[in-house]
């Protein structure tokens, strides 16, 4: 569906109707996960049971599951239960002068968000994916027909983890094995979004401005091409603005 706008400035094209997923709530977290303890297999953990000591190489989130469900008494807000799937790969040294052996674990951690998804009183098909809910219908009752609305998507953007702290701790009195505790610091966003139609301004179709080309350089003609990275060699400078604001500050309060 369209419309064409006629506007004297030439603004824009015409106004068409496509479907996009709004945001309706997201919030940031910046949470520090203080001892997370990883699990290994067999053959690692009887690796970590002879170690000296231990060093964290990474930790990667390999997925992320969801479980999204209406609060009561509260329409239009959903509880996210959000579990972050962790892999860490460790390096563990026996105390010899021979190379570390590397092993890696898994570890999970939910977080539980409650954010505002507004209503979807409808069920939403799509041709490629089916019915697009993640609630299980009731077979009776008058919740029945209601459960099958349309729940709304969540996402979650993150930066890489930082692993902040590591320990290894004694061996366990009845089974001699030996846990992994991780602290991680973790920044992400958590949205809750849905499939709305939108009006919005067209311009133009986008087409490319400029053409494909294929190289047939030689590594050494590219490398020649590289900008010599002159900055990397000397220390950054204290920004001068900076230094300008500190002095006046200072200069105030000593008047």
């Amino acid at each position: 569906m369209s419309e064409t706008i006629n506007r004297p400035n030439g603004s824009f094209k015409e106004a068409v109707c496509i479907d996009a997923m709004r945001i309706y709530d997201s919030c940031s977290a910046q949470d520090c996960l203080e001892d997370v303890e990883f699990s290994f297999t067999e053959e690692d953990q009887e690796t970590l049971n002879d170690a000296a000591y231990i060093k964290t190489q990474s930790i990667d989130v390999t997925d992320i599951n969801f479980a999204i469900s209406p609060v009561a008494f509260n329409q239009g807000f959903y509880s996210v239960d959000v579990t972050y799937n962790f892999r860490g790969q460790i390096e563990v040294f026996n105390g010899e002068n021979t190379p570390p052996v590397v092993i890696y674990g898994n570890a999970l951690f939910t977080k539980k968000v409650i954010l505002y998804g507004s209503d979807g009183g409808t069920q939403r098909f799509v041709s490629d994916s089916g019915l697009v809910t993640q609630q299980e219908a009731p077979t009776s009752g008058c919740a029945c027909c209601k459960s099958l609305c349309t729940l709304p998507t969540a996402s979650v953007s993150l930066v890489e983890p930082m692993c902040l702290d590591t320990r290894l701790t004694a061996a366990d009195p009845e089974t001699g094995e030996r846990s992994v505790l991780v602290t991680i610091g973790l920044f992400a966003i958590i949205s809750l979004a849905r499939a709305v139609p939108l009006m919005i301004p067209v311009y133009d179709y986008c087409v490319p401005g400029k053409e494909c080309t294929s190289t047939s350089s030689t590594p050494c003609e590219m490398f020649e091409q590289i900008d010599f990275p002159t900055n990397e060699f000397f220390p950054r400078g204290i920004d001068p603005s900076c230094c300008m604001r500190n002095n006046d500050i200072f200069q105030q309060k000593e008047s």
